[in-house]
Formats: structure tokens, C-alpha cells, sequence
């Protein structure tokens, strides 16, 4: 069954199949003897409205199927194809779901019309690059050509943030979202004004695979070179990366990063009791999401500000505190000499002994300022809870000279939480977003664009319960993006996310997923055949999903440049790929 095709109208493949009704959503296209569809190829349809002329329906390729047109019975599968004796043809179809009609007259593609590869401009109408204002490339298609997203819908101007999920170790979830945030700082040209000053923050909370981002790697290729050229970015690591790690516990005098096979370029961080205070991070050491079923956040909240009035800075001690009733006379900024016997705190150890010298005293009752009315089963409640703290977080408050992070000082700021306890992972992260946050509500603009990257997004923000982590993580996800504040988070089940968080995310993404995950109601966006496939993805393919294009697009990106752990660095110190 061979279709002749005019040279005007273009390489048919096959015809819109007329034994089946065709839709304004989807078609099937029976194909040509000599030609073929694969899915994820995009195909147009020229029809001929009355009163309206030519209308283009274009779609992607979702399915392909083949049938012995003919044969009743399974065993005559056999005799056709064997022996000859039945007469049967073999027919082979693809099912089609349109992605567009142009101009937009919904109506369904006539049966017998010629189906064409969209190729050239009008694969670009496909996939609607023609109405993106600045699209970005963000992988490969199964043609080999890129495929883009509209980056209006993740940095803020119409949409933002991104979601990515998948089974670990399998899906590449941190890869492609340092893959895609490699594209925009290495394609300006299209990121335009939100390129300069643009800040990536990285939280690295497995292993130490973000800890090389600035490294050759020694097994990429000239094949993935060329696919990175295709995608119109130099391949070669990030070029501007600033490493961090918290301080190995127990070097009280001597501050070495907490890293095992990098040393060499990370810088260790912690907070001074001052900037503890004064930036309120003790909710932070509240985060577990059962813990609004009692009234530990209420004493958490008086003491957080109780703290902001008592405490007073301490003279030729840098960051050091004592904590001082204002009825004394001090006021904010004031420094002082200690008094006879008058505790100073130094770390977070001494900080919990005084507010527990406050709030629960072995020979009398609660101050009340500091705990309001409550019983005091609660009151032992949070301080054992504060105990438990300093030994997960202790060496991250110390006083002396100022380790905060310093996110200015390089494009990409890779902070290592990897060897932290759960809870000293929850404060690292709670206290770099509030802060990030409150520096981009202080200017109230979008510009410079602030990017955040987080993994395990489900423990942070899980779908249950309250906690003031999760609360600065849904304001992000409902407020940042008018601020310039973007999230990208990873997950292996979506549907362990508070939905706030998810429904946020303008831009979806995912790689290969559990069955049973993949059927939930958080993946609506995909097409059947593509919830199937997607239990199915090889590592580096993924599926997207974004506002501008109503179908998700099944992509692949190229192997990093940059080395994902310390055996892959190449330690030449030459860039293999210069000059290309």
C-alpha cells in the first residue's frame, strides 16, 4: 500500500487511518509499506476546511502497532507468514496525540489525508518554539534534534520552578537538574537580562557526587561533546563553583571541612551565637512535621524571641553572647564585659544550658516570659528535645570570627550536609533558604535570579504534618518565583510532597518510576502510554512536561562534562575539549 505524495505537500508516511474515528486530540496514521514511525517522531496533517481553507494538525507519536490484516485466528498468524496459504497484508499504524492545530480551528484531520514528518519549521510549530519568547534547549529527541522549553515558565515571568521525580539511582534526577542549570549559565544569550548575577545554590545530600562540579571528567567523549555542541553550550564543568561543608565535630580549635575524598577548595561553615539569635534559627532545630501535634512550636516562639531582647554581644569575643534582661538597661548592639560568674555563650551547648536554666529550673517554676502558660510535661518535652539537638548540630554554632556561607562569592555554591545527621541536614537547609528568602523580600525584586536545587525534597516538605522548614518551603513555592527565588526540587515519590510544593511547579519532570508510583494522581500529566514507558526509562531519558506545550515530550540529555565522583576527575589538568 504505497501513498503517492505531490512535491508540494511533502514526504507522506502514511495516511490518517479512516476505519477509526479521528479526534481533535488524537488520530492513527497507517503507514506506507516502505516507510515507518517510531514514538516520540512528530507528524502534521494538512485539511482542508470547508469556508476556513488549509488547517495543520501536528502530534507526536505515542504508540506504534502492527496487525495481519486478514487473520481470524491466532494460528493463522502461521499460515500467512510461513506457508503462504491464507491471503492476508501486513498493516502496520501509529497512534497519534496531537500537540497543536494551526490556525487554531479545532477540528479533527480528515480521513486518507497525507501524514508528513514534521521536520524543519514546522517541527518547530509542533513543539511551539515559534511562540517561545526565549526557548532553551533541554535535550535531544529521539530525531536527534533539540528539544526546547519556554523559560518564561521557570524563571519567573509567567511560571516557575521545576519538579523532578524518580527511582533513585536510576531516574538522574540531580543530573538533570544540574544538566539544565549548566544550559542556563551557558546560554546568556537566551536567559538574557536574569544572567547576570545569576546564584545557584546546591545542597549536596548524598555521597560527595556535587563536589567535582568544577573537574574534567575523564570518561566523557567526543560523542557527548557533540551533542552538548548540538545543544549550543561549550562542553566543560561549571566554571565558577564554590565549595562548602560543616566543620568535622570535635576540632574545636582547628576547623577542617567534614569532607572525605575532597579537602583541597571546600571551605567549612557554621553560625556564630549572634547570627543563631539574630536570625532565629532555632525553629530550625524544630523540624520533624509531628511536631505541631503539641505546643513545643508555641515555646519554641517565645523563647526564639526572647532571645532577640536578652541577648547582648561580648566585648573582644566575636560572636559571643550573654543573655541579659533589658530591664538592666542594655539595648541591641550594645557590648559588654561579662560580670563575676556570668555565663558566656559560645557555642550552641552553652546557649541550650541558659535557656534551659530559664524555661525549666531544678528548684522553681518556669519564667513564664519564656514559656507562656503551658504544662510543663511540654516544657521537659522541648528541652529534651534541645538536648538532643546539640549533639546532631552542636559543632555547627561556635563563636569567633564569622563562617557563614557566602553565596556571592562564585555562580554555583555546592553546600556538602552529606555527613549531617537528618536533623543537622533539616537546619542547614531551613537556615540557607530563610536566609536567601529574606534577602530577596528586603529588595522586592525578581532580579538577580536566586536558584535553589534540592534533592529528597519529600523530607523536607513531606505531604503530612506542619513544621517551619516546610512552611518557608511552600512560601517559596507559592511566593519565589515573583521574587526571583526558584526552586528545583527532586523526589522519588511525588506523592509524598506537600501538594503546595507540587502544584507549584510550573515545569515537570521524570525519569524512570515505580509502577505503583507512577499510577497516582500527582503524574495526571502524562499520557497513559507514557506512564507505561516511564517504568521503563534508561538512565539520561526523562520525561517533560510544561504550560507551553499540552502533551509531555520524552527527551534525552548527554553525559556531563564535569566528574560525579573522585575516580572519574581527570587529572591531567588539560580541557580535553577546548577550541571545539
Amino acid at each position: 500500500m504505497t501513498v503517492e505524495v505531490d512535491e508540494a505537500a511533502g514526504h507522506g508516511v502514511g495516511r490518517v487511518l479512516g476505519t477509526e474515528h479521528s479526534t481533535t486530540s488524537a488520530f492513527r496514521v497507517v503507514l506506507n509499506e516502505d516507510d515507518y514511525l517510531q514514538l516520540d517522531d512528530l507528524v502534521v496533517v494538512r485539511t482542508q476546511v470547508p469556508k476556513q481553507g488549509e488547517v495543520r494538525t501536528y502530534g507526536v507519536v505515542t504508540e506504534a502497532e502492527a496487525v495481519y490484516e486478514g487473520a481470524q485466528f491466532e494460528s493463522d498468524t502461521h499460515r500467512i507468514a510461513e506457508e503462504g496459504i491464507l491471503p492476508a497484508a501486513k498493516v502496520r499504524s501509529a497512534q497519534v496525540a496531537v500537540t497543536r492545530v494551526d490556525p487554531e480551528i479545532w477540528v479533527s484531520p480528515d480521513p486518507g489525508e497525507v501524514v508528513e514528518r514534521a521536520t524543519g519549521d514546522q517541527r518547530r510549530k509542533a513543539l511551539y518554539v515559534d511562540e517561545m519568547d526565549r526557548p532553551l534547549p533541554v535535550g535531544l529527541g529521539r530525531d536527534g534534534e533539540p528539544v526546547f522549553v519556554d523559560l518564561d515558565f521557570f524563571d519567573g515571568r509567567k511560571g516557575g520552578h521545576m519538579s523532578i521525580s524518580g527511582i533513585s539511582g536510576v531516574a538522574t534526577k540531580t543530573s538533570f537538574a544540574l544538566f539544565f542549570l549548566r544550559l542556563l549559565t551557558g546560554r546568556p544569550d537566551i536567559l538574557g537580562e536574569g544572567a547576570a548575577n545569576l546564584r545557584i545554590l546546591v545542597f549536596n545530600v548524598k555521597g560527595e557526587d556535587l563536589l567535582w562540579l568544577d573537574k574534567h571528567n575523564r570518561f566523557f567523549d567526543d560523542e557527548a561533546a557533540a551533542r552538548w555542541l548540538q545543544l549550543g553550550v561549550e562542553p566543560g564543568p561549571y566554571p565558577s563553583v564554590g565549595f562548602w561543608a560543616p566543620p568535622r565535630a570535635g576540632t574545636a580549635d582547628v576547623v577542617v571541612p567534614d569532607t572525605g575524598g575532597r579537602q583541597q577548595g571546600v571551605s567549612a561553615f557554621a553560625w556564630t551565637p549572634r547570627e543563631f539569635v539574630d536570625e532565629g534559627l532555632l525553629r530550625f532545630l524544630f523540624t520533624d512535621a509531628d511536631g505541631v501535634r503539641n505546643q513545643i512550636p508555641f515555646i519554641e516562639e517565645r523563647v526564639r524571641a526572647q532571645l532577640r531582647r536578652f541577648a547582648v554581644d561580648v566585648a573582644g569575643m566575636p560572636g559571643a553572647i550573654v543573655l541579659r534582661d533589658p530591664a538592666e538597661g542594655h539595648r541591641p548592639g550594645d557590648t559588654v564585659v561579662p560580670n563575676r560568674g556570668e555565663r558566656v555563650i559560645t557555642d550552641l551547648r552553652t546557649l541550650v544550658d541558659q535557656v534551659a536554666e530559664f524555661v525549666d529550673p531544678e528548684d522553681g517554676e518556669p519564667d513564664q516570659k519564656w514559656t507562656g502558660r503551658v504544662q510543663m510535661g511540654t516544657v521537659s518535652a522541648f528541652v529534651r528535645r534541645l538536648h538532643s539537638a546539640v549533639h546532631r548540630v552542636g559543632h555547627l554554632v561556635r563563636a569567633g570570627e564569622s563562617r557563614r556561607i557566602d553565596r556571592s562569592a562564585a555562580q554555583v555554591t555546592v553546600v556538602g550536609i552529606q555527613s549531617l545527621h537528618d536533623l543537622g541536614q533539616r537546619f542547614v537547609v531551613g537556615a540557607l533558604l530563610a536566609e536567601t528568602f529574606a534577602e530577596k523580600e528586603q529588595t522586592g525584586q525578581r532580579l538577580p535570579l536566586s536558584v535553589i536545587v534540592l534533592d529528597e525534597l519529600n523530607k523536607y516538605a513531606p505531604r503530612e504534618g506542619t513544621s517551619a522548614l516546610k512552611d518557608m518551603l511552600i512560601d517559596i513555592a507559592q511566593r519565589g518565583r515573583s521574587l526571583g527565588v526558584l526552586l528545583v526540587g527532586a523526589q522519588q515519590t511525588a506523592s509524598r510532597v506537600a501538594p503546595e510544593v507540587m502544584e507549584n511547579a510550573a515545569i515537570r519532570v521524570a525519569g524512570r518510576l515505580d509502577a505503583a508510583e507512577a499510577e497516582r494522581a500527582e503524574y495526571g500529566w502524562m499520557l497513559p502510554s507514557t506512564r507505561a514507558r516511564a517504568r521503563l526509562l534508561k538512565p539520561g531519558t526523562m520525561v517533560l512536561s510544561q504550560p507551553a506545550i499540552p502533551v509531555p515530550l520524552v527527551l534525552e540529555f548527554p553525559f556531563p562534562p564535569w566528574a560525579t565522583r573522585k575516580e572519574e576527575v581527570d587529572e591531567s589538568g588539560d580541557d580535553p575539549f577546548a577550541g571545539l
